[in-house]
Formats: C-alpha cells, sequence, structure tokens
C-alpha cells in the first residue's frame, strides 16, 4: 500500500509573504525544508506528500514547484493564484504545464467578506480549473459551509476538496454550533464533486485534546463522505502546535481503526492518489 500524506508546507519565513505567521513563534516562524519532513516519514512509513501553499502568491506556488522538481517525495503541489484577477489565467496556465501541479487553494479562511467566493468576477477561476483539471482546495470555516456547498453545486464539474473538517472548534463548539456543522458538511457529502480531508483537526482542538474529541467529528465524516472521498493529511507543521507528526497519524489511523482494510486503503492513500491524479508509480 502506498501511503501519502495530503496535505502539509513547507516554508521559509524571510520570504516576507506569510502574512498570517506570528512573529517569533517557537514553533511555526522558522524554516521547515524537505529533510525536515524525511526526518518524520521515517517514523510514520509515509510515502509521498501532496504540498499545499501557505502564502498568497505566486512566488509560493513557484517555490514549492521548485521543490517538487528536487524532491520524489513530493507528489503533487497546491498552489496559489489571483482569482480576482482574470489575467492570472496565464499564470495558471503556466503552472498547469508542470507535471506536479494538480491544484489551487485561495486563503479564504483569511477574506473578511464571507460571500467572496460567490463573486460573479471570480467564476474565470472555477471555469479554468475545469478545462484545465485541476482541483481546488476549499479553506474555510463552518460560517463558510453555505457557500461552498453554492460554488460546488453551481460547478458540478470542479473536483472540491474541504481542508481540515472546515475547521470546527472541538472541545469548544457548543451542541448548536455542532449540529450546524453536522449538517452543512452532509449537505456537502451529497454533492458527487465534494470530498473531505482528515486534517487539522487537532490544531482546532484544545492544548490537552484526547482522541475521544476528535472521534464524534472523525465518525460523523466516515459515516457521510465515505471512504473513497477522504483523505488523510497531516497539516504539519501547522499540526505541531498541538502534536507531532507521527502521533497525529497514529490518531487517525486509530479514528479509522474500526473500518476495513480497504477503507483504511482509501484514506491513507488511493483517495488522495485519485483526487489528485498522483503519479506515484
Amino acid at each position: 500500500m502506498t501511503t501519502i500524506d495530503s496535505h502539509q508546507h513547507f516554508w521559509t519565513p524571510s520570504r516576507g509573504d506569510y502574512f498570517w505567521m506570528p512573529e517569533n513563534d517557537k514553533i511555526l516562524s522558522r524554516t521547515y525544508s524537505i529533510d525536515d519532513l524525511k526526518n518524520e516519514f521515517k517514523k510514520t512509513k509515509v510515502d509521498h506528500t501532496v504540498l499545499v501553499q501557505a502564502a498568497p502568491s505566486n512566488a509560493e506556488t513557484e517555490y514549492m514547484l521548485g521543490i517538487a522538481d528536487s524532491s520524489e517525495i513530493v507528489s503533487g503541489v497546491v498552489g496559489w493564484i489571483n482569482f480576482e484577477d482574470p489575467n492570472q489565467i496565464k499564470q495558471l496556465k503556466k503552472f498547469s504545464k508542470h507535471k506536479k501541479f494538480v491544484g489551487v487553494r485561495p486563503m479564504i479562511q483569511d477574506i473578511s467578506d464571507v460571500n467572496w467566493m460567490l463573486k460573479k468576477d471570480l467564476n474565470w477561476a472555477f471555469d479554468a480549473l475545469i478545462d484545465m483539471n485541476l482541483t481546488f482546495d476549499a479553506l474555510g470555516y463552518p460560517k463558510h459551509l453555505d457557500n461552498f456547498f453554492i460554488v460546488a453545486e453551481k460547478h458540478p464539474s470542479l473536483k472540491i476538496v474541504i481542508d481540515h473538517f472546515m475547521k470546527p472548534k472541538i472541545c469548544e463548539n457548543k451542541q448548536e454550533e455542532f449540529d450546524t456543522w453536522k449538517l452543512g458538511m452532509k449537505k456537502l457529502s451529497e454533492l458527487k464533486n465534494v470530498y473531505c480531508k482528515l486534517s487539522g483537526i487537532i490544531t482546532e482542538a484544545c492544548e490537552n485534546w484526547k482522541e475521544g474529541d476528535l472521534k464524534p467529528y472523525a465518525e460523523h465524516v466516515f459515516n457521510i463522505f465515505g471512504s473513497e472521498k477522504i483523505m488523510w493529511g497531516s497539516d504539519w507543521p501547522v499540526c505541531r502546535l498541538r502534536s507531532e507528526y507521527n502521533k497525529w497519524f497514529n490518531t487517525a489511523k486509530n479514528l479509522a481503526r474500526k473500518l476495513g482494510t480497504k477503507e483504511n486503503e482509501d484514506i491513507f492513500g488511493k483517495t488522495a492518489i485519485k483526487f489528485y491524479n498522483l503519479n506515484v508509480d
């Protein structure tokens, strides 16, 4: 079985475009490179990774593609383009020619306008992704669930994957908030073009989180999406705010423990390979 990490990052903070990153954070505010990830892979026997953007710039995408060129570990790159600039279609076409470029991710969670993704002026980008057979990583919060449903329903040929369960506040969620999240995720799961990543949920939990805190969220996603539309991701090095790589990997394995062999093969490899069309021979 080929094991895929469908979501991780490399970065060099000195480049200056990671606007979200706290200054002098002992975990985040340092360079993370391929050598750091190789050490984590040795502990978990993960084979390949999908490298996802962490800065809203074309320079970030070029940086990641350069890493992918020099490493067999990186099997796919999810980059960034400016959806508000139709001239960026030229840049998207350029990126799409790279054999490891698989899709894009606008940083919607950091955009103040919750309805930003519904702007008619952005339709060119969604249409271009479909035309080029590229994917869309949906990064947001529970407040964005309804709008992501509108986008996904409007563009049924667009392959969309929800990052980090759409970031529900685990440990802090009130029952009403949990129920709203469940309903929004259920609606999205019923669309054939929408997938979900088993990623990022420990950083939405409390510092002293336990596996039991994550279980209701994971079980809901397992039940509504099915393993053929779920892929595991580390969200490393962000996950280090709550756990080291191997602890989160083993926790995810435990959460999926009651599922069958076929389902685990989907979640920890096959779904990511299919969704991103990865070449991991």
